[in-house]
């Protein structure tokens, strides 16, 4: 089993991460795992320097939420997916309209089904007592 870590600069709700430089662990998996949020130990001088991982075997990235320490230079990381980087090409796949993309050149909107329709009407109605010292609520609808 292979485990790629490297030094995520990108905010979590980017598809497309920045990485760093990565370095990648050689092993076996000794105990349990959970494919969603594995806690796998890895031996390594200063895990620190990394805060994302992929693992091939179950085809997925991670962010790295949690380091502790077994003994010297073994740690045990906790990890969480990224579901966006992790399946960015099937969501890049998906046929649908993009109202905020990540930048201008992934924006589009297709079809004439989506026209803004702006009215501009306003009725305004006096309290002829006022509003009562106890609070009263005042519900405003907008609909055609």
């Amino acid at each position: 089993m292979q485990i790629t870590m490297y030094k995520n600069f990108s905010d979590n709700n980017v598809i497309s991460k920045t990485l760093g430089q990565p370095i990648t662990l050689t092993g076996n998996l000794r105990n349990e795992s959970n494919v969603i949020n594995p806690n796998i130990r890895i031996e390594v001088d200063n895990p620190a320097l990394y805060n994302y991982a992929y693992i091939p075997e179950f085809g997925r990235y991670y962010y790295i939420t949690d380091m502790r320490s077994i003994r010297t230079n073994l740690w045990e990381l906790s990890m969480h997916v990224d579901v966006l980087m992790s399946f960015a090409d099937a969501i890049r796949a998906l046929p649908v309209i993009v109202s905020n993309a990540e930048n201008d050149s992934e924006r589009y909107i297709s079809g004439g089904q989506w026209v803004a329709n702006v009215k501009n009407k306003t009725d305004i109605i006096s309290f002829s007592s006022g509003l009562l010292q106890n609070g009263e609520f005042i519900l405003i609808t907008a609909g055609g």
